[in-house]
């Protein structure tokens, strides 16, 4: 069954198709979606971000471990379909396929769009983005269709387990966090699950979770309404990011030294920009 909607994926591709599915792709990204709830946590709703950042990160912690266990290889490395190739399919890890990173990554984040704001119109274009991003990378070859339903069931069941765990364990909820980034550790000695993406992933977790309660606790920066400091937020953000990341590039090659480029970029992004923000009055 799964060859078979991938074949009729693969009989309809055309150059309009690449771009509308090529548009839903590249936003599914979870590069992409990780920079967009950053955006909002430091410039628009400080309380969403934050719970946006957990439930994403956590169900993309969890991807990216089968992921790089399972190591199932893609449709189109496996010979069942061809690759649509395009600047959106280079660079693939050819045998992680299976759960879909798209499929978490927007099903977890429009998720918990959805149960935190419980409109009927944050909820049904939520859906339909949800929906449109699973296609496409049916559509590209790049997943099969039990990689997305699989991606889909982890991010959006991450997504009610936060919802629970914001509303009965509030206070804990950063340290809950925490745990499950010091599990990401695990696999980064178990040299089946020790992927490039596997590092990097753990990195951003570990990041994250110590920046947010850092915040929590000591700085505690507030939401603006003026769209001046909002865009001097997002420069400091940028500029902080940008910098570590630049210089730690010159680190050798190896994913201990890519961990450490990933965790200190991050952790200096997300602590340092609410402190200035802080100090400031941004």
């Amino acid at each position: 069954m799964d060859v078979l909607i991938l074949k009729a994926f693969e009989s309809i591709r055309c150059g309009f198709l690449d771009v509308f599915f090529g548009f839903f792709t590249f936003f599914g990204e979870e590069l992409v979606v990780a920079g967009a709830i950053a955006v909002i946590y430091i410039c628009f709703n400080k309380q969403f971000g934050e719970r946006a950042i957990v439930t994403v990160l956590s169900a993309s912690c969890i991807t990216t471990a089968v992921k790089s266990g399972v190591r199932r290889l893609r449709p189109y490395a496996a010979g069942n379909v061809s690759l649509r190739e395009n600047f959106l399919t280079e660079g693939l890890d050819a045998d992680m396929s299976f759960p879909s990173g798209h499929a978490t990554a927007s099903g977890s984040f429009f998720a918990a769009l959805s149960i935190r704001f419980r409109k009927a119109y944050v909820i049904a274009p939520s859906a339909v983005f949800i929906l449109l991003v699973a296609l496409s990378r049916l559509y590209f070859g790049v997943h099969y269709p039990s990689d997305v339903l699989a991606g889909l069931v982890v991010g959006i069941g991450m997504a009610f387990l936060w919802a629970l765990i914001y509303k009965g364990f509030y206070g804990a909820r950063l340290y809950i966090y925490l745990g499950v980034a010091l599990l990401t550790l695990i696999p980064l000695f178990i040299p089946a699950t020790q992927t490039e993406s596997m590092f990097q992933m753990s990195a951003i977790a570990l990041a994250t979770s110590a920046g947010l309660i850092i915040e929590d606790r000591f700085i505690r920066f507030e939401d603006t309404k003026k769209w001046v400091k909002r865009a001097v937020r997002l420069g400091l953000m940028a500029l902080l990011a940008a910098i570590p990341y630049l210089l730690l590039s010159l680190l050798p090659d190896g994913n201990w030294f890519k961990f450490l480029q990933y965790f200190l970029t991050i952790f200096i992004a997300i602590t340092g920009t609410p402190f200035l923000i802080k100090l400031f009055r941004i």
